[in-house]
């Protein structure tokens, strides 16, 4: 009987199992050679860069300082795009031991530096590819060599913070961020790491606001301390994000008195409370504090009078909310365009114009030209579809918070609230886009 294919070539297909009949029925010579590349192959296997750390240590420490170089300078170059979280932890470790063995040595800088070279590639690979918890990334940023890197990481997650759409992952960047801020203070680095920190949690801050559903929108009132406690149901409390310099805006609303405006308010810590430093469209100063509660369905705020220096206390329940992010956002350039509009009960044109990156203007004059609305300050984010625009009467922000969606067609739908902290209503809008005349 001849056989169907060379025993050679079946040997990767053979799983070896010792028992005794199965031993007895193959040639010796091909069990030993079996035998013997299976038990080699499982002394050798290994699949890190530096298979066993403290070896090859003691092999670099009967070099001169030229192999160790070499040797390091090609681990940076045979892993400068790698991937793989236990080979770059791996490199990390070894990177780590290296260059105290140079330092210990007395090896020339660019020894060490190379060293230094190699644990950070590592670590900055793990922060772009691997790493998105605050513990990991904050314990690798302690690790970078110098502030360059460190800066170099808090840029790479600077320029990505508005492409983040998961709210607990910008939750755990946001940690990271403000641990960051601590680390570099201890290290002493350069002012400019120092802002840039900084602006990452602000930056990461403001996003994790872009894709929060619920707390945007139209609270009425429920209880208010203080005179205004019987107008408490003619009150509305209107809270927003501008997307630019106003930061979030929050306002306590009266049909026939002024609203007192809060801006630049910040999520402090947790996203279910908001505080701010001051209010700009009265004379006098005040703050505020409010805390979210049931998914956003309800506030309690405090307000601090400057005047006799005292809090007044709010309760608010939710009147209407505005959606967050598109499930399919509008690329940028599909903005800019002439639109059939309706604001509530009112019929118009909107104009959207381009005046900058991701900056935009706005008209809106109802059929008729009764009534001509310019918003100066306009906003797009493109990874959630968000389309802000800000009007400013007399200092006090009115908005216009719309939702860009692309449709199977190609084209734009765009609809959203507006929000008037004058009155402290809200109104739907639709924007259609406008067909040229024939």
């Amino acid at each position: 009987m001849t056989r169907s294919s060379p025993p050679a070539l079946k040997i990767k297909e053979i799983k070896l199992n010792f028992s005794t009949d199965k031993i007895l029925r193959l040639p010796l010579c091909i069990f030993l050679l079996l035998l013997t590349f299976s038990l080699s192959r499982s002394v050798s296997a290994c699949d890190l860069p530096v298979c066993d750390i403290s070896e090859e240590l003691k092999k670099m420490e009967g070099k001169n300082e030229a192999y160790r170089f070499q040797f390091l300078s090609k681990l940076r170059q045979d892993f400068l795009k790698e991937k793989d979280e236990k080979k770059l932890v791996n490199l990390s470790e070894f990177a780590r031991q290296a260059g105290d063995l140079v330092r210990r040595l007395g090896d020339a800088d660019y020894v060490s530096r190379e060293a230094k070279g190699l644990r950070d590639q590592s670590i900055y690979l793990l922060f772009q590819w691997v790493w998105r918890d605050c513990k990991r990334l904050s314990e690798g940023f302690k690790e970078l060599a110098g502030e360059t890197q460190r800066y170099a990481a808090l840029d790479f997650f600077l320029r990505r913070a508005e492409s983040e759409k998961d709210p607990s992952s910008i939750q755990e960047l946001v940690c990271f961020a403000r641990n960051s801020e601590s680390t570099i203070m201890a290290m002493g680095d350069a002012d400019y790491v120092v802002r840039h920190a900084l602006l990452l949690a602000s930056t990461l801050s403001n996003q994790l606001l872009e894709v929060t559903e619920g707390w945007e929108g139209v609270f009425r009132l429920q209880s208010i301390e203080g005179p205004l406690a019987e107008e408490a149901e003619n009150l509305r409390f209107v809270i927003f994000s501008s997307g630019g310099e106003l930061g979030i805006v929050g306002a306590l609303s009266h049909p026939d008195l002024k609203p007192t405006v809060f801006q630049k308010l910040s999520f402090d810590g947790n996203p279910q409370f908001l505080s701010s430093r001051m209010s700009f469209a009265t004379a006098t100063p005040s703050t505020i504090t409010i805390k979210f509660l049931e998914n956003y369905t309800r506030i309690e705020g405090t307000i601090l009078e400057p005047n006799e220096f005292k809090r007044i206390g709010f309760t608010a329940i939710r009147e209407a909310s505005v959606r967050a992010t598109s499930q399919t956002p509008c690329p940028e350039e599909n903005l800019i365009a002439s639109y059939d509009a309706r604001f509530g009960d009112l019929e118009g044109q909107f104009v959207i114009t381009q005046i900058g990156p991701r900056q935009y203007a706005s008209v809106f004059r109802s059929r008729g030209s009764e009534l001509h609305l310019p918003y100066s300050f306009g906003r797009y984010n493109p990874s959630t579809g968000r389309l802000t625009f800000i009007n400013l009467q007399w200092n006090v922000p009115l908005a216009l918070r719309l939702l860009a969606e692309k449709k199977r067609d190609g084209s734009c739908q765009i609809e959203g609230w507006g929000l008037s902290t004058f009155t402290g209503t809200s109104y739907p809008i639709f924007l259609k886009l406008r067909q040229p005349e024939k």
